[in-house]
């Protein structure tokens, strides 16, 4: 039996993308990385070709200039992460950035990066970083805003584990376990079901802390003020409008159903204008537990599809 760990990584079976927007650096960096191996190299120097090139085929490393998006970054990294763009949601990516200022920082933490490289940088320490990865890289976390590798580190376990998904990494799988590619592409497919779900369950999640937080606050302006309980009202109606809407015509039909209820029980809530609707607080409490145990490991309990009528029928019949 071969020794993978012993084995040396075969970088040119990698799909590699290489984002630089000074076209000389891009030219050293591009000439550099085909001098160690590197055969299967696109470049791109805007979104529009990332997203193309994305589109493409299951790429492995995603070499990405920071300052090429900016403010856009975390939006444009997450499209990916959350497979809105692309074929692989769990493509390796190291940024390379000139500010190190920590609200740069943030935004590369913020938008799902692997690893982060300051320029100026050596090709060895480019190389030291794809190394790492050819061995091992970290599971994601699947929040409702965040997606991407985990943000644990050792007693600082802040991410609840049933967030934490562990994800395929092409990278191993072609330079060093020597996977074709219809078998990865079986691999990657199977994960990304197992990512959609962990996205609609987060949704659920999300909706259960808001509802919380609204019934604990509710009519207590001393504690909370009007305007952080209307933003998190508007935030549940428009968190469950994408579970409804993703949710829709899967085998979460039924929490479909429910988010449109969280969604009306907003828009009353929100319309009360001083008057503390006790029913609609107390009805979306129930209805958010119910999401999130229905989506949980609960899914496919019959009790909680039980429940999940029971809670219906009741809205039904009171409303």
């Amino acid at each position: 039996m071969t020794n993978v760990l012993a084995a040396e990584p075969h970088y040119d079976r990698l799909r590699v993308i290489l984002g630089e927007g000074d076209q000389s650096i891009s030219e050293s960096m591009g000439h550099a990385m085909r001098q160690r191996g590197i055969r299967q190299l696109r470049t791109c120097n805007g979104t529009d070709q990332l997203f193309n090139s994305l589109d493409a085929e299951i790429v492995d490393l995603l070499v990405y200039d920071y300052d090429m998006l900016g403010s856009d970054f975390i939006d444009v990294m997450q499209r990916i992460r959350r497979r809105a763009r692309g074929k692989n949601p769990f493509v390796i990516i190291v940024a390379t950035v000139k500010d190190s200022a920590a609200e740069t920082v943030q935004s590369l933490i913020g938008g799902g990066v692997d690893d982060l490289l300051r320029k100026p940088f050596s090709v060895d320490r480019l190389f030291e970083s794809i190394g790492t990865f050819s061995y091992e890289r970290k599971p994601f976390f699947v929040s409702y805003n965040y997606v991407g590798p985990t943000r644990r580190s050792g007693q600082r376990a802040t991410e609840p584990a049933n967030q934490i998904l562990r994800v395929p990494n092409t990278l191993r799988s072609r330079a060093i376990e020597l996977i074709g590619d219809d078998e990865l592409e079986r691999i990657v497919n199977a994960a990304v079901q197992g990512l959609e779900d962990k996205q609609i369950e987060a949704l659920g999640i999300e909706i259960d802390v808001l509802a919380a937080r609204v019934a604990d606050n509710y009519g207590n302006p001393t504690r909370e003020s009007e305007q952080e309980l209307k933003g998190w009202l508007y935030r549940m109606e428009a968190v469950a409008d994408e579970l409804r809407k993703r949710s829709r015509g899967t085998r979460y039909e039924r929490v479909s159903e429910l988010a449109t209820m969280v969604i009306a029980l907003t828009q009353r809530t929100l319309r009360s204008e001083g008057i503390t609707p006790n029913i609609e607080v107390q009805l979306l409490t129930k209805l958010s537990a119910a999401i999130r145990r229905a989506l949980s490991v609960e899914r496919n309990s019959v009790e909680v599809m039980r429940e999940i009528s029971r809670t219906i029928a009741d809205f039904t019949r009171s409303h």
